[in-house]
């Protein structure tokens, strides 16, 4: 059912193969073990999937490489055929593009936010991940066929389900700035004290200013400040601009780490 799979996955060069029985990450172009953590070594969609097709391997595997999405990966979700109260738990707060697992009794789902570590497996059943990660992709839709922004989801499913994960930093280094302004240098003497804030397209809003959100709390800045400047940039840069409580949001969640 690999034509379900959302198309914005599809137009990325993050695939792999697999073999039954085996979760080993196979390169789309020969024959040869697949790395989580190195590009070069994944392929494209229509290729994985012509390898299927053409008996080469059994399987598709889809690589999460730090740019905005987040997989959680559910080992047991059904119950009797049903889903079971955790799978319903963490589905009904994430809305976003749900499937199920190669095996028939687990679940994936993918959404955008931002997450404050790599990736955890709680030893309880769930595991979410950012990137150095796979998922073997089914194409097997339940409820939701559409990947969406939903980081209060994310924040939802790491305090619930992850108390114990070490914090890291939201944007506390270079690879984790997804959106950063534009400081100008002076000119004729004079100074600008705001930076420019570059224009931030309908899906990347939510990301781009928690991205900005964590740059400004790790250089210090107090969280009325953080939700000050957020809401500027937001006016500025947002097209059309995300609701107050959206931004509020936002900034709760980054200054709850610790710098």
């Amino acid at each position: 059912m690999y034509e379900k799979i959302p198309t914005e996955l599809k137009q990325k060069t993050q695939w792999v193969n697999v073999w039954n029985g085996s979760k080993v990450p196979m390169q789309t172009g020969q024959k040869k073990a697949a790395s989580s953590v190195l590009p070069d070594t994944w392929g494209t969609f229509d290729c994985a999937v012509l390898n299927v097709e053409k008996g080469t391997y059994d399987g598709i595997g889809y690589v999460f490489n730090d740019d905005g999405l987040i997989g959680i990966d559910i080992d047991d979700g059904f119950a009797d055929g049903l889903l079971n109260q955790l799978a319903s738990d963490i589905i009904s707060h994430c809305h976003s593009y749900t499937e199920k697992s190669r095996s028939g009794r687990g679940v994936h789902i993918l959404l955008k936010g931002n997450l404050p570590f790599k990736g955890r497996n709680n030893r309880n059943g769930v595991e979410i991940y950012r990137s150095s990660r796979y998922f073997i992709m089914t194409g097997n839709v339940l409820l939701y066929s559409e990947i969406i922004e939903n980081q209060e989801a994310v924040d939802y499913v790491v305090s619930k389900y992850f108390p114990d994960a070490p914090k890291e930093s939201a944007g506390c280094s270079a690879s984790q700035r997804i959106y950063s302004p534009i400081y100008r240098k002076p000119e004729h003497g004079k100074i600008t004290l705001k930076p420019e804030y570059p224009p931030i397209t309908t899906g990347s809003r939510n990301l781009s200013l928690t991205s900005l959100a964590g740059q400004l709390h790790n250089q210090g800045y107090s969280k009325a400040d953080i939700y000050k400047e957020l809401l500027f940039a937001n006016q500025q840069a947002c097209k059309p601009p995300l609701p107050r409580s959206e931004i509020e949001t936002i900034v709760n969640s980054v200054t709850r780490y610790r710098r």
